[in-house]
């Protein structure tokens, strides 16, 4: 599987209650993907790049710890609703990325990430390979090795599907 997007770039330690705010906690998924980053000011890189603020089809890429505090549900089910399609990080909290990975999404970890990335460069996520490529430089960099397990989960598009249930 070969994901293909814009990096949107986040820093250092960045919490799940600033990607989505606990204000925007809900079982309206309107209301859930309207939180998304709207305590970080991300949105104006997109609308900056002539998208209006839209993330959707983008590639995360984030510096050490992405995704630490706390381990509300739609701080992970935002993602898919922004239409991200996947995150790529130095590391990553443990339960966040068990959680996005449990959705579906692609969560990696590629500890030899340069820091200097810059927001809206072309990324290439070859999750065979397990490598990240960057257009603009043409290098690559491996992605840290997950267990079989999550790898399994990860090509089955989330846990659910990977234990047979479609329809939930």
């Amino acid at each position: 599987m070969i994901l293909t997007g814009k990096a949107l770039v986040m820093g250092n330690n960045v919490n799940t209650d600033v990607l989505h705010p606990s204000r925007f906690f809900s079982l309206d998924d309107k209301r859930v993907r309207e939180g998304f980053l709207q305590a970080m000011d991300r949105r104006s890189a997109a609308a900056e790049q002539g998208e209006g603020g839209d993330v959707s089809g983008r590639i995360v890429i984030a510096g050490d710890n992405f995704g630490c505090g706390s381990s509300r549900e739609t701080g992970a089910r935002v993602f898919l609703l922004a239409g991200i399609r996947a995150v790529v990080a130095r590391s990553m909290a443990r339960i966040f990325s068990r959680n996005v990975r449990n959705l579906g999404l692609p969560a990696v970890e590629c500890p030899t990430l340069p820091a200097a990335m810059q927001d809206g460069e072309a990324v290439e996520l070859d999750l065979e390979t397990w490598c990240l490529s960057v257009a603009s430089s043409g290098k690559t960099f491996p992605l840290k090795p997950i267990d079989p397990f999550w790898k399994a989960v990860i090509h089955a598009g989330g846990l659910m599907p990977f234990l047979g249930f479609k329809d939930l």
